[in-house]
């Protein structure tokens, strides 16, 4: 498989942060369990997938609803982000393949990521485990005119790695992330980051070892999955 003819040669790669470079899954969820153990509630499963992909604004105003409005939404947003980098260092990883995927293609195109978290959280997730110099620009929700799933954030990064979106190839794992792609232009990959998240992609992958990614990117094979 080989990307069509207007993404070919040195396309660029942006990726989404949460859920598809590193598992922050842990960070949230026990933010999410404090703020609700504080207002007396507890998050039903359905509803913590509801919030998956959200920025400051549109999460404090669900929050609200679901808390049974204790506080304004910015305010219910902003303790929700402070509980959040409370608990940067508490045991998040990188998804599976991740760190070859950014080690292959460094220095191949541009990369850049681009997130609906705030940027100075996403560079303290991947600085652990990943080295920043890879990406050529980090972008998040802190520096977008608007937030996933309007399309900013992405035109935001293609534009500041000097990348056209129609030669750009973005890789997805949330709904709310892939309707921004999609709205840049970008070519998606879908790498859904719970079985349960269903949304259109160019392609989908069950995760960045997928052979077929490395080479729809024309890279070498995955070591995860060489013999």
């Amino acid at each position: 498989m080989t990307l069509p003819e207007q993404r070919s040669g040195a396309a660029a790669v942006v990726f989404d942060c949460d859920g598809l470079l590193v598992n922050t899954q842990g960070a949230w969820d026990r933010a999410y369990a404090a703020l609700f153990a504080h207002y007396g509630r507890r998050l039903a499963p359905s509803d913590r997938r509801g919030l998956v992909g959200l920025q400051l604004v549109p999460l404090g105003r669900r929050l609200a609803e679901l808390l049974g409005r204790p506080a304004e939404p910015h305010v219910l947003g902003q303790q929700l982000y402070d509980l959040v980098q409370t608990n940067l260092g508490a045991g998040h990883a990188p998804m599976p393949g991740a760190v070859d995927l950014v080690h292959a293609l460094a220095g191949t195109r541009p990369l850049a990521v681009a997130s609906n978290t705030p940027a100075p959280i996403v560079r303290a997730y991947l600085e652990p485990h990943f080295d920043l110099a890879a990406f050529d620009a980090i972008h998040g929700s802190d520096t977008a005119s608007r937030p996933k799933p309007a399309p900013d954030v992405y035109l935001d990064a293609c534009a500041a790695v000097g990348a056209d979106p129609q030669r750009a190839v973005a890789l997805e794992d949330s709904p709310t992330g892939a309707a921004a792609a999609l709205a840049a232009g970008l070519y998606l990959v879908g790498v859904p980051s719970a079985p349960d998240l269903h949304f259109h992609a160019h392609l989908h992958v069950p995760d960045l070892t997928a052979p077929e990614l490395w080479e729809l990117l024309s890279i070498r094979s995955s070591p995860a999955r060489t013999a």
